[in-house]
């Protein structure tokens, strides 16, 4: 069994990242960002963090639910999104610690949350996450906000097999894989970039699957 593929669709607020993962087939999707889920697919709303220990029990016992309901685990688990679980994350650290603790907390926990994904990749389900971003004026570039180390050290951008940027251009989203000016990567035969219209979340799975698989049987 190969592992699963680690993807991000990355963008600033109402681009287009919900709607996307709507159209994802066999998925379980994680909603966090307090509002209803619209999509028809199967979901839940997780929009109290109370810990690390609770956020591993739920997904793990919403991941069981999902195989008794449908005889197998799911294709791929979605997490919509980091940065609203983060700022639950932060809430939670603010009224439980105090000082240095809240923030140091809250890196080990962020960290914690990675590694339990990377648990589930390694089961041969796909993580997918998505990721509102903010323009630095800085650096000139879209970033990830990120508390901590996690943060300084590339975000959840680092973590990610491959990403997507879906750019917000007068009336159309364009789908950006691989550039400097956006926080995405790919490492497939891909054009730069596309049309949101013309892009198959799924198809694109499947294909990051495929490489994953061939990956797998050169691994020692």
């Amino acid at each position: 069994m190969s592992n699963g593929v680690k993807f991000g669709i990355i963008a600033t607020e109402n681009s287009g990242k919900t709607v996307l993962v709507s159209k994802l087939k066999d998925a379980l999707v994680m909603s966090t960002d307090n509002k209803a889920f619209k999509g028809k697919v199967a979901h839940f709303r997780y929009n109290n963090y109370e810990g690390i220990d609770s956020f591993i029990d739920t997904c793990t016992a919403k991941l069981e639910a999902y195989k008794e309901k449908y005889e197998d685990y799911p294709r791929t688990f979605v997490i919509d999104s980091v940065t609203h679980l983060q700022n639950n994350m932060e809430k939670y650290a603010n009224d439980k610690f105090t000082g240095f603790t809240i923030w140091s907390t809250l890196g080990k926990e962020i960290l914690a949350i990675n590694d339990f994904l990377e648990d589930i990749i390694a089961n041969g389900i796909n993580v997918i996450i998505t990721a509102h971003t903010q323009y630095d004026p800085d650096t000139q570039k879209y970033k990830i906000n990120s508390p901590g180390a996690f943060g300084k050290n590339g975000s959840w951008l680092s973590v990610l097999d491959e990403a997507i940027f879906i750019e917000v251009k007068a009336n159309k989203r364009i789908v950006h894989f691989k550039t400097m000016k956006f926080p995405c990567r790919s490492l497939q035969d891909l054009p730069d970039s596309m049309d949101l219209n013309d892009f198959d979340i799924n198809k694109h799975i499947e294909l990051l699957e495929n490489v994953a698989e061939e990956s797998q049987e050169w691994s020692l």
